[in-house]
């Protein structure tokens, strides 16, 4: 039995933009990859909402719907924890497909999320804490799936689930879920670690990280699946291509093509900065579709300095590459100003003082020879017309 596997499509990400169809650009592609497969696995957040907008979800279902087309011989043979009539027998023509949902998708316990709403209309076998066993000309594969669930709780719900493997099948066992040391946010911190996964099972299939690594796990193998399309960008997911794999006792892995480059830069401030990334700008290829080229700028900047236009720069080179500057940098202005709030904090001084003083040390900052009293009280009385004469040096009427 040949088995498909891919995780975190991400349907719908940044929908209406300019990256607006690359999610389902790479689940398509994910689809044709899989048709000589006899079952899809899908580890969690095909969808990018818990509740995606009309279009999203037609678009989705109509990709999906391509693998009922491809003949098979899978047939469903048993079900633990998971109600026959739950699944349309829609779901088993061609090469089913089975899915667990992810944090993106989930809902409170009595609502639907979009994969149960998929398993409605017949396009797939959704699993929670459930398994479902398949037989291809006499070989089993017993898929066991758990949804995600907040990070708080899985490791009480892994256990209380407590999966076994089936006698007789190739076990694989899917979750959504950070894994320490897989871990997607330190501001959410796992429960459950490699050592908790029970024993004996030949396939470990984790999504919700978005990068890939496998190997050696208990008895079987680990899969962090990774995912189909560059959502958040992160410097650790840049070393490979994105993926996906197939598995038939061993792992393949399938680049998809039809991907963006992505070019990362790391830059500390400086005086040149702009010229710096002109320069990386330049020398990007003039291909489709547009590369995303990824600036990561830290440091201080110096206090005779203005900010750089950034956005300016993102507009400019919008028709070679898609750019997305993020900044970490401090300002010596700034420093100073917060020391000097809490100089006047501490001295107690009206908010009216505090202001007075605040715009005095501006103004000696930019060597400005005005009277700093009679610019603060028309700042209170709200005469900013005559304080931006006073400063381009325009004479009052």
């Amino acid at each position: 039995m040949k088995v498909s596997i891919f995780s975190d499509c991400h349907c719908g990400f940044a929908y209406g933009e300019e990256r607006g169809e690359d999610s389902f650009i790479a689940l398509n592609e994910s689809i044709e990859k899989s048709m000589d497969s006899d079952l899809i696995l899908i580890a969690g957040d095909l969808f990018d909402s818990r509740v995606p907008r009309p279009e999203i979800f037609a678009k989705t279902a109509r990709i999906l719907s391509k693998a009922q087309h491809i003949p098979t011989n899978t047939k469903l043979v048993d079900l633990v924890n998971k109600r026959k009539e739950d699944i349309s027998p829609l779901a088993l023509r061609g090469v089913p497909i089975v899915s667990i949902h992810g944090t993106h998708e989930r809902r409170t316990k009595y609502m639907v999320n979009p994969i149960q709403a998929l398993e409605h209309a017949g396009l797939l076998i959704h699993l929670h804490c459930g398994t479902a066993v398949f037989d291809v000309n006499g070989e089993k594969v017993a898929v066991h799936g758990m949804s995600g669930v907040p990070e708080r709780y899985a490791g009480d719900v892994l256990s209380r689930w407590n999966p076994r493997p089936i006698e007789g099948a190739k076990n694989i066992l899917m979750i959504h879920q950070s894994v320490d040391p897989y871990i997607y946010s330190p501001l959410d911190p796992p429960t459950i670690k490699l050592e908790d996964f029970p024993d004996g099972f030949d396939l470990y299939i984790l999504g919700h990280i978005h990068w890939t690594e496998q190997k050696p796990l208990k008895s079987g193998t680990i899969l962090v699946a990774g995912s189909t399309t560059y959502t958040s960008l992160h410097k650790h997911e840049m070393n490979a291509k994105k993926s996906i794999y197939k598995y038939d006792g061993s792992l393949l892995s399938i680049p998809l093509e039809k991907q963006r480059n992505i070019y990362w830069s790391e830059f500390d401030f400086s005086s040149d900065i702009v010229p710096m990334i002109e320069s990386k700008l330049n020398s990007l290829p003039n291909i489709e579709p547009k590369p995303i080229a990824v600036f990561k700028i830290k440091g201080i900047v110096p206090k005779e300095m203005t900010m750089p236009n950034f956005s300016e720069l993102e507009n400019r080179y919008s028709g070679k590459a898609i750019v997305k500057i993020t900044k970490k940098l401090k300002a010596e202005k700034l420093e100073e100003q917060i020391e000097l709030i809490n100089k006047l904090r501490e001295q107690k001084l009206s908010p009216e003082e505090q202001g007075l003083r605040i715009l005095q040390e501006n103004l000696k900052q930019v060597n400005c020879g005005l009277n700093v009293e009679e610019m603060f009280e028309m700042l209170v009385n709200g005469e900013t017309e005559n304080i931006y004469n006073l400063l381009i040096g325009k004479k009052s009427e």
